[in-house]
């Protein structure tokens, strides 16, 4: 009965985000690609930037949510006995290994890798105890709602033009509160909204690119205190979107410029462990998978799109 809830429950949140995601004729990579091509950009370098482009978005978008929205567990909130939201309040230090392709490689076939990490401060209140199935099972459709300030940190000596700061803001839907007999089971919907960030030197790199990202995100989370330490497994579906910007040396002393919209979307994998301590202090680790994206034909570097991005973080929390 948990994971048909469970599963019931990612389904809603990825439905909502279906909805909640800019309409049909998204830009994909090749219509990038078409865009500097048409510009005036060649062909290995346009793919380069198209290519590059999207793996940002993603990089980005991630970086500004990571795995699971509250850190360190799966179960709501809840209100105060006696009435009254439950707050939590904390700030999370993660990293994520990041790959794209090399703006100064003037074949547009290299590649450059990093560690990138972000700060995360994040705050989220209970709204809603939700309903008791039977007397062990309880918190279902209860509601949580949820900020974030992040801040990424992008090597500027890797070609960076500086950090990217991002927005978040999402509720929480209770499955199961998390008893003796039962996990904790919840489900979330969020929107990010990520600041622009370029990579490479238009102008003087043969190739540099530059994003708008925004995400709609929906996550999956059930956890379960096990010897005093509450362990968390989730899954959950990011949708990129946003304005992408391209710029390649056209062979001649110019640049050709182009800009289109760009839409992608992947799956997060992530698990984690946490312990408390007097009750209002949660220390969290967590790390995850996020899914690669699909190859795009015109593209022969050594940038492999399909390749994961494996991330970890160190939550703190206060429960007031």
């Amino acid at each position: 009965m948990t994971r048909r809830l469970a599963r019931v429950g990612l389904a809603s949140a990825v439905l909502a985000v279906g909805t909640a995601a800019p309409p049909l004729g998204a830009q994909s990579p090749d219509d990038l690609i078409n865009a500097c091509r048409g510009a005036g950009g060649g062909l290995a370098r346009c793919s380069a930037a198209a290519v590059g482009s999207r793996a940002m978005q993603g990089q980005l978008g991630l970086l500004a949510g990571l795995g699971s929205e509250i850190g360190g567990t799966a179960t709501t909130l809840a209100t105060r006995i006696g009435g009254g939201p439950r707050l939590t309040i904390g700030a999370r230090l993660a990293v994520a290994d990041a790959s794209l392709p090399d703006p100064t490689d003037a074949a547009g076939l290299g590649e450059r890798s990093f560690f990138v990490p972000s700060v995360h401060v994040d705050g989220a209140v209970g709204l809603f105890d939700g309903f008791r199935l039977m007397p062990t099972v309880g918190g279902f459709l209860s509601v949580d709602v949820f900020g974030r300030a992040a801040f990424s940190m992008l090597p500027e000596s890797e070609g960076f033009d500086g950090g990217a700061t991002a927005f978040t803001g999402g509720v929480r839907l209770g499955i199961f509160r998390e008893g003796f007999t039962v996990p904790g089971v919840s489900v979330s919907l969020s929107r990010r909204w990520v600041g622009s960030a370029g990579f490479g030197s238009a102008g003087t790199d043969p190739v540099a690119f530059e994003v708008d990202p925004a995400v709609t995100a929906a996550r999956a989370t059930i956890g379960k205190d096990l010897f005093a330490v509450e362990w968390l497994a989730g899954v959950g579906r990011d949708d990129y979107s946003g304005r992408a910007t391209t710029y390649v040396s056209d062979g001649g002393g110019g640049t050709a410029s182009s800009s289109s919209d760009l839409e992608s979307s992947r799956w997060i994998y992530f698990g984690g462990a946490s312990m408390t301590w007097g009750v209002v202090l949660n220390v969290a680790l967590e790390a995850g998978w996020a899914q690669g994206a699909d190859p795009v034909s015109a593209y022969a570097g050594r940038f492999d799109p399909e390749g994961g991005v494996p991330f970890g973080s160190l939550s703190v929390r206060l429960v007031l």
